[in-house]
């Protein structure tokens, strides 16, 4: 659908604190309410709020089993904001929510692309209320038509791709239910078209091919909550191993004994020390039995040096 009346200046942004600016990576997650298929590019268009006409529009690319950005910029939809899936009508001034895929494109001159292309001309239309041709490209028509080749020589439709919404292949075109949804160039809201700027237009005409997807809606429609990450599940520690090399003592091998302390370098035994001591034994008496065998030597020497000293007293006299 074509611009409406004024000119609103493009913003940076789509208004709103709560706008999805990761939209790929929701994709490559699987956190995106609408199907994508098998497209190998979808453009995210994406507002805040369902009455706001500013959107932040995506361009996501396949990337193994998953989406990478390729661009990001602002942009506007129908000056009345989104209307919820399933429910648009002709003269709402609103834009369609959900999955759309892209066929054909149309303008003044063919970009080179890949989607059946309509080189638009003074005779070029698309059918309107009333039109056997409802919602789909025709050459003449009638004044309920759009006019295509008005619309391209303002630069609305220089360079535009057709959104598949209530035409086929994605679904049949039902009279009433809204006609003329494009991607097209132009820095005010629409009546119900989404609109860029000239570079990024043309841009989606030329990289996207048959089969590719538009998703759109408010931010809260198309994206589904993160998944939880699963909490780790923790394992019980593995059991001390016994040391090696060390001999075992009678305790250590003693069914009642408590779990084998491990053994650093610096505290276990030498080759050359003596194995530690049996516990059970009694060291005070070996020290007893060696003080009596000092004191018998002692008394021995203590008479023989009383011997000595009485036959060199005898011998004097």
């Amino acid at each position: 659908m074509a611009l409406v009346a004024g000119f609103t200046a493009l913003p940076t942004t789509a208004r709103g604190a709560t706008q999805e600016t990761a939209p790929c990576a929701k994709l490559a997650a699987a956190e995106v309410s609408f199907p994508a298929g098998d497209a190998n590019r979808v453009v995210f268009v994406t507002a805040t709020d369902a009455n706001q006409a500013s959107v932040l529009i995506t361009g996501c690319a396949r990337d193994g089993p998953g989406y990478l950005q390729e661009w990001q910029v602002a942009g506007f939809i129908g000056a009345k904001g989104f209307a919820p899936a399933g429910t648009l009508g002709e003269g709402e001034f609103r834009s369609p929510t959900g999955s759309f895929s892209a066929t054909e494109a149309l303008g003044l001159a063919d970009p080179g692309t890949t989607l059946a292309y309509h080189v638009i001309n003074p005779r070029s239309r698309w059918g309107g209320p009333g039109s056997p041709s409802y919602n789909y490209y025709l050459e003449g028509g009638s004044p309920r038509d759009e006019n295509l080749w008005y619309w391209a020589n303002q630069g609305t439709y220089a360079q535009a791709t057709v959104i598949n919404y209530n035409r086929m292949p994605d679904s049949p075109a039902v009279p009433g239910a809204d006609y003329a949804i494009f991607f097209g160039a132009g820095n005010r809201p629409s009546a119900g078209c989404v609109s860029t700027t000239l570079e990024i237009a043309t841009r989606v005409v030329t990289t996207l091919s048959p089969g590719d997807r538009f998703i759109m809606g408010v931010v809260g429609d198309v994206f589904l909550p993160a998944r939880p990450i699963p909490a780790a599940v923790p394992t019980a520690a593995p059991p001390a191993a016994e040391p090696t090399g060390v001999a075992s003592s009678p305790a250590a091998s003693s069914p009642a004994a408590g779990p084998v302390p491990s053994v650093t370098s610096t505290d276990a035994p030498s080759a050359t020390e003596p194995e530690a001591q049996n516990p059970g034994q009694d060291a005070g008496g070996t020290d007893f039995v060696l003080a009596g065998i000092l004191l018998v030597l002692a008394g021995l020497a203590a008479v023989a040096v009383v011997v000595v000293l009485g036959r060199a007293a005898a011998s004097g006299g």
